[in-house]
Protein backbone atom coordinates (compact mmCIF):
# COMPACT_ATOMS: atom_id res chain seq x y z
CA UNK A 1 0.00 0.00 0.00
CA UNK A 2 1.75 3.27 -1.03
CA UNK A 3 0.61 6.49 1.00
CA UNK A 4 0.70 9.57 -0.14
CA UNK A 5 2.13 12.46 1.92
CA UNK A 6 -0.92 15.07 2.08
CA UNK A 7 -0.26 18.93 2.21
CA UNK A 8 -3.11 21.74 2.76
CA UNK A 9 -2.66 25.30 1.62
CA UNK A 10 -2.88 28.31 3.60
CA UNK A 11 -6.33 28.91 2.00
CA UNK A 12 -7.52 25.27 2.87
CA UNK A 13 -6.07 25.07 6.12
CA UNK A 14 -8.09 28.46 7.31
CA UNK A 15 -10.95 26.83 5.13
CA UNK A 16 -10.96 23.88 8.09
CA UNK A 17 -10.69 25.83 11.38
CA UNK A 18 -13.74 27.92 10.58
CA UNK A 19 -15.87 24.75 9.75
CA UNK A 20 -17.75 23.82 12.76
CA UNK A 21 -16.76 20.93 15.39
CA UNK A 22 -19.35 17.97 13.26
CA UNK A 23 -17.80 18.67 9.84
CA UNK A 24 -14.40 19.30 10.83
CA UNK A 25 -14.18 15.69 12.42
CA UNK A 26 -15.47 14.31 9.09
CA UNK A 27 -13.21 16.61 7.04
CA UNK A 28 -10.09 16.18 8.76
CA UNK A 29 -11.35 12.08 8.64
CA UNK A 30 -11.79 11.84 4.46
CA UNK A 31 -8.28 14.23 4.84
CA UNK A 32 -6.73 11.11 6.20
CA UNK A 33 -8.41 8.41 4.12
CA UNK A 34 -7.08 9.75 1.10
CA UNK A 35 -3.23 9.27 2.19
CA UNK A 36 -3.97 5.57 1.45
CA UNK A 37 -6.70 5.89 -1.08
CA UNK A 38 -6.09 9.39 -3.08
CA UNK A 39 -8.42 7.93 -5.88
CA UNK A 40 -11.10 8.24 -3.23
CA UNK A 41 -12.42 11.32 -5.19
CA UNK A 42 -13.64 12.10 -8.79
CA UNK A 43 -12.06 13.80 -11.29
CA UNK A 44 -13.19 17.08 -12.11
CA UNK A 45 -13.31 19.20 -15.62
CA UNK A 46 -13.50 22.66 -17.14
CA UNK A 47 -11.53 25.25 -15.08
CA UNK A 48 -10.54 22.93 -12.30
CA UNK A 49 -9.35 19.91 -15.28
CA UNK A 50 -6.55 18.23 -12.93
CA UNK A 51 -8.00 18.52 -9.90
CA UNK A 52 -10.36 15.37 -8.02
CA UNK A 53 -12.95 16.34 -5.09
CA UNK A 54 -14.63 14.35 -2.68
CA UNK A 55 -17.65 14.80 -1.48
CA UNK A 56 -18.98 15.63 2.23
CA UNK A 57 -22.30 17.02 2.09
CA UNK A 58 -22.50 19.91 1.87
CA UNK A 59 -18.74 20.53 1.81
CA UNK A 60 -16.40 19.66 -0.90
CA UNK A 61 -12.75 19.00 -0.80
CA UNK A 62 -10.70 19.97 -4.00
CA UNK A 63 -7.18 18.48 -4.57
CA UNK A 64 -4.46 18.09 -6.39
CA UNK A 65 -2.53 14.80 -7.01
CA UNK A 66 0.49 14.65 -8.00
CA UNK A 67 1.60 10.43 -8.71
CA UNK A 68 5.32 10.50 -9.52
CA UNK A 69 6.39 12.23 -5.95
CA UNK A 70 3.31 10.78 -4.07
CA UNK A 71 1.18 13.86 -2.98
CA UNK A 72 -1.83 15.23 -2.48
CA UNK A 73 -2.07 18.93 -1.88
CA UNK A 74 -5.83 19.79 -0.50
CA UNK A 75 -6.41 23.43 -2.19
CA UNK A 76 -10.12 24.01 -0.95
CA UNK A 77 -12.69 22.83 1.98
CA UNK A 78 -15.61 24.69 1.38
CA UNK A 79 -19.67 24.29 1.34
CA UNK A 80 -20.50 23.48 -2.34
CA UNK A 81 -22.16 26.49 -3.00
CA UNK A 82 -18.65 28.29 -3.10
CA UNK A 83 -16.63 25.68 -3.64
CA UNK A 84 -16.18 25.94 -7.76
CA UNK A 85 -15.97 30.19 -7.33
Amino acid sequence: MMVYQIDLTNRAEKELKTLDKLFKEKASLTIDLLASNPFLGEKMGGEFRGCYRVKIPPLRIIYILDIPNRKIMVIAIRHRQGAYK
